[in-house]
């Protein structure tokens, strides 16, 4: 064998040999790389700004393409550090044998090429393989028209070989950094290095208890969505400090207090499991607080993501009551033209639906004064924004009583009152206008509008006796904001309801009003939120795979440093059931700790995400406690099966099979 290609095949074979190691290492890199193609050729994808809300789409996945750098780039130095520090003796030993560092360093240049090829290639065939089938997905989960064809992505296929070939090479920097900087004694001997038995540090377990009430405390005490928004990260860092302060030193503070519980401690399944975990618990608790907020984002984000998509149906129908609404701005209408204006444009409406061949199935119109008021004392000061700000509608007797189908005769100082978090006394102003309160209602009727109102806005409508107690408001409302509105639910397909749109808009000559359609408005949320649901799902995963990585490669840390603790435990008497009772033991005591931590950042995170969730239009909080509930099943379901894949491997590695 020539010398030129003695560091190419050794560095393969110690490629093959270590498998172990790299398997998983080069999947998450293969599987990360995919990712970020698969995004980058929906960014730029001609097809994808071909659609209707190409915006919302291309922004989202250019977020999820930083998303998925950001975690690409953890993992692989994540898992490039445990890689090398398992063959830290291996490594050592090279140098006894004779080799140079700088024979290792290119055996170390050569291993990191094969990776980088096997990860780029890789994930660049899988995600060109499955490219098509996430765009179908895409495009059926935001109820868009399928596209058919192929395409590559030669700049996501630059981008990405851009991204993890240096990502690669800030590896091999780092490695050769570390070998620079080593000593062939130390890592030889590496492997039989303990660590010290940590001390309780009670200033930490302070700081993380504060930390967590703090975040727990902003999470649970929120009041309105703008708050929540403002105060979200500022709780997610507090709760992630105090994450990381609590395993790192109330895991210790924990396993001390088993340890003094003799009841506990002196089991044959308990004390070398509390033992071990106990002397290196310091590196130990890191992984564990990883794997806890890794699984916390998963939850958060496929819960709030699916919970918005499966709602998305019923805020539709909440904020599209009516298939059409025809508004007619009144501003500048001398009263006397407003009714002949009003009947033409009902009319006209009524024509082009009979043109079109739909069957009008219901019929609606009234005038609407919509307006914004401050609420002080008992007044409220038109278009002032000063004090609690109140939305105001308003409809005549006799528009409510049509709309209803209920007989109202109120004087001209009496109204009906529909009240969202506001409290009236009985006679309030409006304006210098005195208003006596003759009732209150539960069914004022609704108007097309792309906003919900917010459980924590004030809002109130109010019904007056006729058109001249309604002038005399809007005399003193500087907006003039009244508006004629025909609303109808048609006959035929969401497709054919769509279509209507067209001719009524070409049926408005002298441009009076304008059209607000729930079927054209349904698309645009159809895009937005199933743009959601696809990054929420895509990055879950994402979230998932280091979750998984970082188990896998604890478990087989864990196994190595267990092994020759076990050999020794059997050669003095402990029976093989009793090593297999307390690997059980050890893995439960600190696998499950993360999920079920997980589990209570989410309970303390509810209010918090419902009150967000509002922003998007879901008011709904049983259908997000239901989607967080399935979320959490799935996800321990998941869990569980890891946790019995990476302990029969780490009970392997402890048999030393």
């Amino acid at each position: 064998m020539r010398k030129s290609g003695f560091f190419p095949r050794l560095a393969l074979v110690n490629l093959m040999r270590n498998g172990r190691f790299y398997g998983p290492y080069l999947l998450s890199c293969g599987m990360t790389a995919a990712m970020y193609y698969i995004l980058s050729y929906l960014t730029f994808s001609d097809i994808v700004a071909s659609v209707r809300g190409a915006g919302y789409l291309q922004s989202l996945m250019y977020l999820g393409r930083l998303v998925v750098t950001l975690f690409s780039a953890v993992l692989l130095l994540y898992a490039n550090s445990f890689v090398m520090k398992r063959r830290r003796r291996e490594l050592g030993l090279y140098n006894i044998l004779g080799l140079e560092k700088r024979h290792t360093a290119r055996l170390m240049v050569w291993e990191t090429l094969y990776c980088a090829a096997a990860a780029i290639v890789g994930g660049l065939a899988a995600g060109v393989l499955l490219s098509k089938l996430v765009l179908l997905l895409l495009l059926q989960l935001s109820h868009l028209p399928v596209e058919y064809g192929f395409e590559i992505s030669l700049s996501g296929m630059a981008d990405t070989a851009a991204l993890f070939g240096f990502l690669f090479l800030l590896t091999l920097v780092w490695n050769l950094f570390g070998l620079l900087r080593s000593r062939p004694v130390e890592l030889l001997h590496s492997a039989s290095a303990g660590e010290r038995e940590p001390r309780t540090r009670r200033l930490l377990v302070v700081l993380g208890a504060v930390t967590l009430g703090a975040g727990y405390a902003t999470a649970l005490t929120v009041e309105d969505p703008f708050t929540a928004l403002a105060y979200f990260f500022l709780a997610v860092a507090l709760v992630m400090v105090g994450t990381y302060c609590l395993f790192t030193a109330g895991s210790i503070a924990l396993l001390k207090h088993l340890r003094n519980s003799p009841r506990y401690y002196y089991q044959p399944k308990h004390f070398t499991a509390v033992a071990g975990l106990l002397y290196r618990m310091k590196q130990n608790a890191v992984g564990l607080a990883n794997i806890c907020i890794l699984s916390t984002m998963v939850l958060v984000t496929v819960s709030t993501t699916v919970s918005l998509y499966a709602g998305l149906e019923d805020s539709l129908d909440q904020m599209f009551p009516y298939d059409i609404d025809v508004v007619q701005k009144l501003e500048g209408v001398p009263p006397e033209q407003e009714t002949t204006l009003n009947e033409d444009t009902l009319e006209r409406v009524q024509a082009v639906a009979a043109d079109a061949g739909r069957e009008v199935k219901s019929l609606q119109w009234s005038t609407l004064t919509d307006t914004i008021g401050s609420y002080t004392g008992n007044t409220f000061t038109l278009t002032s924004l000063e004090g609690v700000s109140t939305e105001i509608q308003i409809l005549t007797a006799d528009d409510f009583g049509r709309l209803t189908g209920r007989t109202v005769v109120l004087e001209p100082d009496q109204v009906l009152v529909q009240a969202e978090n506001i409290d009236l006394p009985e006679t309030f102003y409006m304006d210098d206008l005195p208003f006596h309160i003759a009732g209150t209602i539960t069914d004022f009727p609704r108007y097309n509008s792309s906003i919900l109102i917010s459980g924590q806005t004030a809002q109130l409508s109010l019904v007056v006796a006729d058109e001249t107690v309604m002038s005399a408001i809007t005399a003193r409302d500087t907006s003039d904001n009244r508006e004629f509105h025909v609303q109808m639910d048609l006959d035929g397909t969401e497709e054919e309801k769509l279509a209507f749109v067209d001719p009524l808009l070409a049926a408005d000559v002298n441009d009076v009003y304008s059209v607000i359609s729930r079927q054209d408005n349904a698309i645009d949320y159809y895009t937005m939120y199933g743009g959601f649901l696809f990054l929420g799902v895509f990055l879950g995963l994402l979230f998932l795979l280091s979750t998984v990585l970082i188990i896998y490669y604890k478990q087989i840390s864990e196994g190595y440093e267990d092994q020759r603790r076990y050999q020794i435990m059997q050669q003095v008497g402990m029976s093989p059931r009793e090593v297999r009772s307390s690997i059980r033991s050890q893995v439960l005591l600190v696998f499950f700790l993360p999920l079920v931590t997980a589990g209570i950042h989410v309970a303390a995170a509810f209010p918090m995400l419902c009150k967000l969730l509002e922003l998007f239009n879901l008011f709904d909080v049983r259908l997000f406690a239901l989607c967080a509930a399935g979320t959490l099943l799935v996800f321990c379901a998941i869990y569980a099966l890891v946790y019995g894949l990476t302990t029969r491997t780490y009970s392997r590695i402890v048999g030393g099979q």
